[in-house]
This record gives C-alpha cells, sequence and structure tokens, in this order.
C-alpha cells in the first residue's frame, strides 16, 4: 500500500534541497538531478512534484516571497503611507544565510528568463504586481507624479539587487537604503 506523501511537506524538502545546492555550488549549479542528488533519491523524487529547473528555483522564491510578504507587512503595520512606500522600496529581510542565495537564485530567473518562458512569465506576473502595490502605496503617499514615484521606486529596488551582486561590500543594505530614500524624498508631493 502507497505511504500517504505531505505534497506541502515534500515541497518544503525540495526547496530546501534546492537551497543546499545553491549554496554550495552556484545557482547555475540548480538541476532537477543535483537536487534530487541532495535529497539522496532519484530525479523522480523531484519531478513527481516540480517537472523542471525553472519549477524548482520558483518554488523557493515563491516560498521566500510568501515569507518576505509577512515579515513585511509585520514591519509596516503602524506606519504612514509615506514611510510605507519608502518600506516598500528599501525593506529588507532580516539577514540569514539563506537571503545571498535567493539574491543569487533572482539574478538567475533574470539572466535565464529568454530562455525558459516559465521563468520570463513568473518574472512578468511578480513585476506587474509589485509595480500595482508600489503605484498604490506612491498614491496614498501623495507624491505629485505616482507613477514616476512607482518607476522609480522599481528601479532603486532592482538595482540594489544587482548592484550589490557587482559589490556586496560597496552597496550594503544601509547604503542602498540611504541613497534609495534621498532619491524618493526628492521627488515633489501633492500641494493640497
Amino acid at each position: 500500500m502507497p505511504r500517504d506523501i505531505d505534497r506541502e511537506a515534500r515541497l518544503q524538502d525540495i526547496a530546501d534541497a534546492t537551497i543546499r545546492v545553491a549554496r554550495a555550488s552556484g545557482a547555475n549549479a540548480v538541476t532537477i538531478r543535483a537536487v534530487a542528488r541532495e535529497l539522496g533519491g532519484s530525479t523522480t523524487l523531484v519531478t513527481n512534484y516540480l517537472p523542471s529547473r525553472s519549477a524548482l528555483i520558483l518554488n523557493v522564491l515563491d516560498r521566500a516571497s510568501a515569507r518576505w510578504r509577512d515579515e513585511y507587512e509585520s514591519s509596516a503595520s503602524g506606519l504612514t503611507p509615506s514611510q510605507r512606500f519608502e518600506a516598500l522600496v528599501t525593506w529588507e529581510p532580516d539577514p540569514d544565510e539563506v537571503e545571498p542565495v535567493l539574491r543569487a537564485l533572482i539574478l538567475e530567473i533574470v539572466a535565464n528568463a529568454q530562455a525558459e518562458p516559465a521563468l520570463s512569465e513568473s518574472l512578468h506576473r511578480e513585476s506587474e504586481a509589485y509595480r500595482a502595490v508600489l503605484r498604490q502605496a506612491a498614491g496614498e503617499a501623495g507624491f505629485a507624479d505616482a507613477d514616476l514615484a512607482t518607476d522609480l521606486g522599481y528601479l532603486l529596488l532592482r538595482g540594489a539587487y544587482f548592484a550589490s551582486a557587482e559589490d556586496a561590500a560597496y552597496w550594503t543594505p544601509l547604503r542602498t537604503r540611504e541613497v534609495a530614500l534621498a532619491a524618493l524624498r526628492a521627488l515633489p508631493r501633492r500641494t493640497h
């Protein structure tokens, strides 16, 4: 008689193994075979749940994104509309050993988005959703041109990912936050 398998627990196990592979060998080393090896099983152990490399990466990032949303919402409660918009652009999750791996996987998605349609579609959906949240927050924060504030906020956040990957010693979270806040605060606000 087959054992009952908790699908959610298995997907979490696969996500954890994917992170271990990426941490040990780099984001480009994430493959179904490498993750199955990390789990100590055959590739079907992975493909029964996630059919492709893209799905492996998205499994990890979807879980991280849900955690990040929860952490952000917890930290943003009670903020003014302006502070909430700034927090959307500058908020960083609590640093741990997994965050650099997650950033590397995000950069892997960007690097391979054109070659892997599932990654491209996911990236587009996530970007659109984030810009919509930014747009609403920019309007509530009273920017004279909420669309410009949205676009600037988006570029500041995405640019911080690339800048910190290029030179993490210079582009620390504190430095990127200072630069982002200076740029956002220079934008004109509506006058009543």
